[in-house]
């Protein structure tokens, strides 16, 4: 999470009010603001503040891996080593009909989810 989000990504946020969110990434977020304040606990901070904001609008939209998702992710097609955490992302998103919105296109490839690179939407 950066101090300063990308504009064209804030800008598709705002055209994509019924956005989720999953535990997962609010998991990934949080161990990255942990490892920042070890170094800069006053970055982190910062960035924890902008954390909370993000957990408090996504509050009734945010995702949990459930048994839909595990059965899913199960089935992955097994052409590559994939991380789990981004295996439980696309399983999720498939189990649920969702796109992912990412810049990390290729850690998705050969899952079968559909994504959308909001960082490099065009105005």
């Amino acid at each position: 999470m950066k101090a300063r989000p990308n504009p064209r990504a804030l800008e598709w946020l705002s055209l994509a009010p019924d956005s989720c969110l999953s535990v997962l990434t609010l998991g990934e977020l949080e161990r990255g603001v942990y490892l920042l304040g070890r170094r800069y606990p006053d970055r982190a901070a910062r960035i924890s503040d902008r954390l909370t904001q993000l957990r408090e609008h996504y509050t009734d939209r945010i995702l949990a891996v459930d048994a839909a998702a595990a059965s899913r992710w199960a089935t992955l097609p097994a052409t590559r080593t994939l991380p789990v955490v981004d295996g439980l992302l696309a399983a999720t998103a498939l189990a649920h009909g969702l796109t992912i919105a990412t810049r990390n296109v290729r850690d998705f490839a050969g899952t079968g989810v559909e994504i959308c690179n909001p960082f490099g939407a065009k105005k």
